[in-house]
């Protein structure tokens, strides 16, 4: 499922600052995340979006608070904009791979996303594998998905303007969270970000040409995947997890979609961009051909990630807007 003016678009070079970060990374040596204690592997990446991302824009507050989740208490962290509201209402649900990523770790993107789309933000932090299998993380963000709905209002938001994004499995998880709600919440957006979409058992082009030394590779995908899966290759097709093989993609909301031409996940990306599109759905895929997998968070290395997070957020703002009418991007 390609089309030769991706193709072209996606074999350009990587941007040289990224290069340059990639092979200052390599020259350290360090082991791979994978073969790494767990709470080593999640502080490195803390570590790396904290000191490698931009400062983010001030916004008026950030406080978490704690909701009763599926089968344990689940908190989430609400980002308020210095705007007069009602306003727009974003659920972010952070990426990491359902492993490693947790609300420190985007931080910064949801505060950016607070500030450029002048909307209350609401990042959960929902339950990580390996402690937490399937379907433990989207049982989670579907609940903090109806927890909004219903106190939109209470948090100074519009109930009819909600949007959703994430990024990576956290696009997964925001994708699978919209179709578990249709019928009963109407977000009016999804935005995603280079997202996990299809677990092949047959590398994808992308995952060839991608999969070694460009910061996510075979090994940390195949370990995350084991983790979220529990070893239970048998949910590998579960519509809940391989999006590709998902049903009634025509209930999503109009869709904003990312990919990097550099991402060992791009060809399942702009598989799942067609796939959306085809189903009926307004859809806008974006194509970032110098950039890697994780680019939202080296905004102070390359403006790639800056260029991504401002394009999702002018997006988001003309689909959340009071009057707006979601049209093809």
């Amino acid at each position: 499922m390609t089309d030769p003016i991706a193709a072209v678009l996606e074999t350009a070079p990587l941007d040289p600052a990224l290069a340059g970060f990639l092979a200052q990374a390599a020259a350290q040596g360090n082991p791979p995340l994978e073969t790494l204690p767990l709470p080593v592997a999640r502080q490195i990446y803390r570590d790396l979006a904290a000191g490698l991302g931009l400062p983010a824009p001030a916004i008026a507050s950030a406080n978490d608070r704690v909701i009763d989740g599926p089968c344990s208490p689940l908190t989430l962290r609400i980002y308020q904009p210095d705007a007069e509201g009602p306003l727009p209402l974003l659920l972010y649900v952070h990426g990491g791979g359902f492993v490693i990523g947790d609300l420190e770790t985007h931080d910064k993107v949801c505060r950016t996303l607070c500030h450029d789309v002048a909307a209350v933000v609401v990042a959960v932090d929902y339950r990580l594998a390996p402690e937490h299998p399937f379907p433990a993380a989207v049982d989670d963000v579907a609940c903090a998905l109806r927890w909004v709905a219903a106190h939109a209002r209470k948090l100074g938001a519009d109930p009819s303007r909600i949007a959703l994004a994430g990024d990576s499995a956290g696009a997964q998880l925001a994708t699978v969270a919209a179709l578990r709600a249709a019928g009963a919440i109407a977000p009016r957006a999804l935005g995603l970000i280079y997202p996990v979409a299809q677990h092949y058992s047959e590398p994808s082009p992308s995952m060839v040409e991608n999969g070694e030394g460009k910061f996510l590779t075979t090994g940390v995908m195949q370990w995350f995947i084991d983790c979220y899966l529990g070893g239970r290759q048998a949910l590998a097709r579960h519509a809940d997890f391989a999006l590709l093989h998902a049903q009634a993609l025509d209930t999503l909301p109009p869709t904003w979609l990312a990919t990097m031409g550099h991402d060992p996940l791009r060809d399942e990306g702009h598989a799942l961009a067609l796939r959306i599109a085809q189903a009926g759905v307004p859809t806008a895929h974006r194509r970032y051909a110098g950039a890697i997998h994780a680019c939202i968070h080296f905004t102070a290395v390359s403006p790639l990630g800056t260029q991504v997070m401002a394009d999702l957020a002018a997006w988001l703002r003309s689909q959340l807007a009071l009057h707006s009418h979601p049209d093809h991007c």
